[in-house]
């Protein structure tokens, strides 16, 4: 079939699909995905040839484009999977970092060396949001040395090719595909540590993670989010979503939600915000912690078929949902 009939027949079904609220307004019809796949490389439950890390990272496949999502703590964490669950990653171009945090980040470069072998155009463009690239520092620390790794290695990015791009905003990075940019905070979510400063426009302020971001892929079922921490709250994030890109329901939720210190009654709050957001499927790792996670699930109103631990290996696939590893079942 003729690729523009194609994507025709898509955005028709599309519109089947999508709620007249969102086609009645003023905003476009997006872009939207008919084949997506999201597999978990980095987080801290493991099991067989895997390993577990406090880290992050996930391999995105979008209507044949390669996306991954943040890259992990240790340098050869997301390699070693990857190669484990034989993911090839060198069709990569694009990566979304969540924020600046190492635990997200340091696996980048041996990421981007080890593709280039095999594909010189892998890794072009890496995605971050406003305020990534801030000094940041101790609070009360004894010297001011600098936090922010990013920051020195940012030239050595530049040297092989890659183009940091800066979102202030949301902004669709491939087709159907969207970073969320920097996230409105309309709920008082403290969604961070409270350990580092941060300068912004001169001045020494808490860091409060500015540039924590999500990616989410608009399909005809609704938005399948990615969160690294969440640190802007993942509240925040799926409303920013739903307000700024578009109003479609949340059909997946997956990544990191930094709730495993969270109060009961934060805890409690956050699942009765989400459940009347509508999260269909939740698949969270990392820094939510797993009896967060099934707080969660029992709040949502889930099944062990629609929201388990995002552990390595972990698979959702739009028309089919989660395929979860052995050890998340």
């Amino acid at each position: 079939m003729r690729a523009d009939i194609l994507r025709t027949a898509i955005y028709s079904l599309a519109a089947v699909a999508i709620p007249q609220a969102v086609l009645a307004s003023d905003a476009p019809v997006p872009n939207v995905a008919s084949a997506v796949s999201v597999t978990i490389l980095s987080s801290n439950l493991a099991n067989g040839a895997t390993v577990g890390e406090w880290g992050l990272s996930a391999f995105v496949e979008v209507d044949g484009y390669c996306v991954l999502f943040d890259a992990g703590r240790h340098s050869d964490t997301v390699l070693r999977n990857a190669k484990a669950l034989d993911v090839d990653l060198s069709c990569v171009t694009d990566v979304v970092l969540s924020h600046f945090h190492f635990d997200h980040t340091t696996g980048l470069l041996p990421i981007l060396m080890e593709l280039r072998q095999r594909n010189p155009d892998a890794i072009r463009r890496v995605h971050v949001a406003s305020g990534f690239f801030a000094s940041r520092r101790i609070i009360n620390g004894s010297d001011d040395a600098e936090r922010n790794q990013m920051i020195a290695l940012r030239e050595r990015f530049e040297s092989l090719g890659v183009s940091f791009v800066e979102h202030d905003g949301p902004a669709e990075i491939l087709p159907s595909v969207w970073v969320t940019g920097s996230v409105a905070r309309q709920h008082p979510e403290r969604n961070y540590g409270g350990t580092l400063e941060v300068q912004l426009d001169g001045e020494w302020v808490e860091d409060s993670v500015p540039d924590s971001q999500g990616l989410t892929i608009v399909t005809p079922q609704g938005h399948i989010v990615l969160l690294g921490c969440g640190h802007s709250g993942v509240v925040n994030a799926l409303e920013h979503v739903r307000s700024e890109i578009a109003e479609l329901p949340i059909h997946a939720l997956m990544g990191g939600l930094h709730l495993f210190a969270a109060s009961d009654e934060v805890l409690g709050w956050t699942g009765d915000r989400l459940r009347e957001i509508g999260v269909e499927h939740l698949m969270a790792g990392h820094c939510t912690g797993v009896e967060p996670l099934f707080r969660l699930r029992s709040a949502l109103n889930l099944s062990r078929r629609t929201a388990v631990v995002g552990a390595v290996g972990s698979q959702f696939v739009l028309g089919e949902g989660i395929r979860p590893t052995a050890i998340a079942m």
